[in-house]
């Protein structure tokens, strides 16, 4: 991380990793017979809309790493590439072998298009990897951060992404705009939780989250997408304003599966989809299904954790030296935020 760690952030990023990796667990459960499982009824049918929070997340962190003193553009680019790509090209080949192996590749999907999809570049269905359609949009801002931001600040970065969800409201954007455009508003909301979060910080957890998980009630059965900013602004309101006891074991494996929450994201397809080809070949009991279903997402924490520690850690060391090193080399003078 490019910033001091907040472990209410880092909670709700655990939060929202195990609540997209619940919400895509029906990939274990498959095999069985159809209506003989017992999912819980808000992960199931609301779990992925934790893509969205990901976002208003992302956005928080970046007001936090631009505005810093020392805030470089180049060097923060890089570091953001040694966080996502390693990790996703490392399991888009995973991926494959299980297509391969066991499952067979989709039919649309071309080797050419495989390659392609590791770039991030912009797909208009799905990358070869569907998970990796977020990437896309984490690139995307990352980049219009570090274009816009040290020179027009927050306000400016704020206005853009405000222009451009008015416009796809407005128009018929072409995919490659509207893509992204149609997910501004998450942003945003990040971005404005990070403006006043100082000033709210005695209404404490419970009374912003609350109202944010009405708003997202109200604007999901009355107001439609254009409601779900403002859920999402008071619910990290809430995350960022948690203040835990000393030595907390819910802070401390918080923030250990807020650090794997990008290992989860990307392990939980991989886990799921073996798990599903295995239980292809012997179906256990039915009574099994739904203990098959949380070993499955364990199993994905654990091997997120260990992902984070022997992976994504040296990954991300390698980019803060590559970073200096070319922060050195261009002679670059610190820019404000």
């Amino acid at each position: 991380m490019e910033t001091d760690k907040l472990a209410g952030l880092q909670v709700a990023r655990a939060c929202a990793a195990i609540g997209i990796a619940y919400f895509h667990s029906w990939r274990v459960t498959m095999q069985f017979p159809k209506g003989t499982d017992y999912p819980i009824p808000l992960l199931q049918n609301y779990g992925g809309f934790a893509v969205d929070f990901f976002f208003a997340i992302s956005g928080f962190v970046i007001c936090m790493v631009v505005t810093k003193p020392r805030f470089e553009p180049v060097s923060f680019l890089i570091r953001r590439a040694f966080r996502l790509y390693p990790l996703w090209i490392a399991t888009s080949f995973v991926l494959a072998y299980i297509y391969t192996k066991y499952i067979g590749w989709p039919p649309d999907s071309t080797k050419a298009f495989f390659v392609y999809s590791l770039t991030l570049l912009p797909t208009e269905a799905y990358p070869f990897f569907d998970v990796g359609w977020s990437l896309q949009h984490e690139m995307a801002f990352y980049v219009i951060a570090t274009l816009i931001a040290p020179r027009l600040g927050l306000p400016g970065l704020l206005a853009f992404l405000v222009i451009g969800a008015a416009c796809d409201h407005a128009f018929d954007l072409p995919w490659y705009l509207h893509r992204y455009a149609f997910f501004y508003p998450n942003f945003i909301a990040g971005i404005a939780a990070f403006l006043v979060f100082r000033h709210v910080r005695q209404l404490g957890f419970l009374l912003p989250f609350l109202l944010g998980l009405a708003a997202l009630y109200v604007a999901n059965h009355w107001i439609g997408r254009l409601g779900f900013p403002l859920g999402w602004f008071l619910l990290l309101i809430g995350f960022v304003n948690i203040r835990f006891n000393p030595d907390s074991l819910v802070e401390r494996l918080g923030i250990a599966l807020g650090d794997a929450s990008y290992s989860i994201y990307l392990f939980h397809p991989l886990v799921f989809s073996y798990v599903y080809a295995k239980l292809g070949a012997y179906l256990p009991p039915i009574w099994t299904q739904e203990p098959i279903r949380y070993a499955s997402i364990a199993l994905v924490c654990g091997l997120a954790v260990l992902s984070w520690r022997f992976f994504e850690t040296p990954m991300n060391r390698l980019g803060a030296r590559l970073a200096k090193r070319t922060q050195s080399r261009l002679g670059a003078q610190p820019q404000p935020g």
